[in-house]
């Protein structure tokens, strides 16, 4: 049995190209979602904008949905990324609660891409499928690494499911320019909140 050998090309491993061509393409999605809308987001607009053929997209990606479902998840990844290196050195309730609505304001603000990714979510069913898998992940890491509280405690499961719902409400409705605060406002008005619902758990 011969084994085909994949030579580098101009130093580059094959590995790392298909990493370079995933992120562009990811890039690309993200930036047609943003200028276009999610309905114009197709295989065909995504490739010509990161400059790739198809045959490149499906190395990668099965259809547009599974694309724009790892944009959005690239976005939680970070916000995942930055609670896990902080959360530790929280000391209190409200300290671990304003860091996690500083991250959360943080990573959407960041790059309004993102933001117009999130805000779309209902209009796509894969994204809004998605988005609800992760609300429901998040849960309980929040309810035990945010509020102190057991996961399988009826009462904190349903407080902290009513402090991810309205957070991610009121997060969809600033993002849109539809609440006027400035995003220290905004941060504070989040941890005010979430102290409040811890404080009755």
């Amino acid at each position: 049995m011969v084994t085909s050998v994949v030579r580098p090309y101009r130093g580059v491993d094959a590995e790392t190209r298909r990493s370079q061509r995933r992120q562009q393409l990811l890039e690309s999605c993200l930036a047609v979602a943003a200028e276009d809308g999610v309905a114009s987001v197709s295989v065909e607009a995504i490739c010509a904008r990161a400059g790739l053929s198809k045959r490149y997209f499906y190395e990668s990606y099965r259809d547009r949905d599974a694309i724009l479902v790892a944009a959005l998840d690239g976005v939680f990844a970070q916000l995942s990324g930055q609670l896990a290196d902080q959360l530790e050195i929280c000391t209190s309730i409200r300290s671990r609660v304003a860091l996690t609505a500083t991250a959360l304001v943080e990573v959407f603000s960041a790059d309004p891409r993102a933001a117009h990714l999130y805000t779309s979510a209902p209009a796509n069913p894969a994204l809004e499928a998605r988005r609800r898998q992760v609300v429901d992940e998040f849960t309980p890491v929040l309810i035990r690494e945010v509020l102190g509280a057991d996961p399988s405690d009826l009462r904190a499961r349903a407080i902290t499911m009513v402090m991810v719902a309205g957070t991610c409400e009121v997060l969809d409705r600033w993002l849109r320019g539809d609440l006027g605060f400035t995003k220290g406002e905004f941060i504070q008005t989040l941890t005010d909140l979430g102290q409040s619902l811890a404080d009755s758990l």
